[in-house]
């Protein structure tokens, strides 16, 4: 695949207008209504390829910039107006009330797009954002948001507000830097594939073939607020097995967690933090709120080993080494697909026969599911090192040439 490939605009321009409706699920334009904002564009003239929102910004000395978030109305849709405590004070992240004090209108403060690498040299940004999330999840404890509103979905809002490095926004999201674990939102899958455990086979005759466990879970919007699991597949390699009692905890997952509001997974490996320890197996922890998670995930930090601790009001399951994957759910073509998470553009394009990667390319259009319900189209440059530029998130719609 060549570095640059030429667009021609016109095939470019007959292909989009049919895109919307492919990259929406539709079966027809004029019947579903689509709500899709001005986008993202990636802008990479300071050195670092920053994913940056089209929407007017109000940038305060080169370095630092306000956006304005309006949240959706809670059941109620009443407007409440909020305490002096519902604020945000950092020093480089902020966020205020907005237009009337109400629980719906806020004023974001982040690093300006050029200003991301100054403000950077004079402040880690990383430690500062995981404060600002711990504050949001103080204000969301006290009800300074609208009811149904979950602690992940106004991070994200948040996040899908200001520029960010490209390479980043996965993280901005869903985890942190150097991390290994990740917030759990709607459009991710889990996947667990182990071997059996000791279940009988129900197969007349001996056996020796060994048996693979595969259970799928996605992660979904509750009703009322909150995210929990579906289990969408499990199989066992084709042996018809009576599951053991490790096998039927994986199996029941759903069952497990179908109190907790929040979720966060562990993932197998080392993190920074954790240089010279030996490395974790994964674990699911659940909680009702991100205070208790965050509490929970402090005090497994230091153990010498991760694994599970009980507390009240917390859910815990340790899960086998080796065995669990996380996947961003995205369409492409109408077409539900699961992909690593934090997986880039091209590394997708790059799938695609050799033949028809140059087309897919230049026919490319994207979509990103907001956490508000809406989409934003996503500008890309047409070569392969824009293509890697964007990484893809849970929700995200794709659209090419065949």
């Amino acid at each position: 695949m060549k570095t640059r490939t030429p667009v021609d605009a016109a095939p470019v321009v007959i292909f989009s207008r049919v895109a919307v409706c492919a990259l929406m699920f539709c079966s027809g334009c004029l019947q579903h209504k689509v709500s899709v904002v001005d986008g993202y564009r990636i802008d990479d003239k300071s050195g670092i390829p920053m994913l940056v929102p089209n929407a007017v910004q109000d940038i305060h000395s080169g370095e630092f910039q306000t956006a304005t978030l309006t949240l959706p109305a809670g059941p109620s849709a009443a407007k409440i107006q909020v305490s002096k405590d519902c604020s945000i004070e950092g020093a480089v992240f902020s966020l205020q009330s907005g237009f009337g004090s109400t629980d719906r209108s806020w004023v974001v403060k982040s690093p300006s797009a050029s200003g991301w690498d100054t403000v950077g040299e004079k402040a880690d940004l990383d430690a500062q954002w995981k404060l600002f999330i711990g504050e949001l999840g103080r204000m969301h404890g006290q009800g300074c948001f609208p009811a149904g509103l979950s602690i992940q979905s106004l991070r994200s809002a948040i996040a899908e507000r200001i520029p960010l490095p490209a390479n980043l926004v996965p993280i901005f999201m869903y985890t942190d830097k150097g991390e290994r674990f990740v917030d759990l939102a709607p459009g991710m899958e889990i996947r667990i594939q182990t071997v059996l455990s000791t279940g009988n086979s129900i197969n007349a005759g001996p056996s020796t073939s060994v048996r693979i466990l595969t259970v799928n879970y996605d992660v979904v919007l509750r009703h009322g607020g909150g995210i929990g699991l579906k289990l969408t597949h499990h199989e066992d390699g084709g042996q018809r097995a009576s599951p053991g009692a490790e096998d039927r905890q994986l199996l029941t997952l759903d069952q497990r967690f179908a109190a907790t509001s929040v979720l966060r997974l562990f993932l197998g490996g080392v993190s920074e933090e954790r240089q010279g320890k030996p490395e974790s197996a994964p674990i699911l922890l659940g909680a009702s709120d991100v205070t208790r998670l965050d509490s929970l995930t402090d005090l497994i930090r230091k153990r010498d080993s991760i694994a599970c601790v009980s507390e009240a009001g917390a859910v815990c399951a340790d899960l086998p080494s080796g065995s669990v994957s996380l996947s961003s759910v995205i369409w492409i073509n109408g077409r539900r697909t699961a992909i690593a998470f934090g997986t880039s553009l091209a590394s997708q394009l790059f799938r695609l026969p050799e033949p028809k990667q140059a087309g897919a390319l230049e026919s490319v259009q994207v979509l990103r599911k907001l956490s508000l319900g809406r989409y934003a189209n996503i500008q890309i440059t047409r070569t392969v090192d824009g293509a890697q530029q964007l990484f893809l998130l849970p929700g995200d719609r794709i659209v090419w040439k065949d």
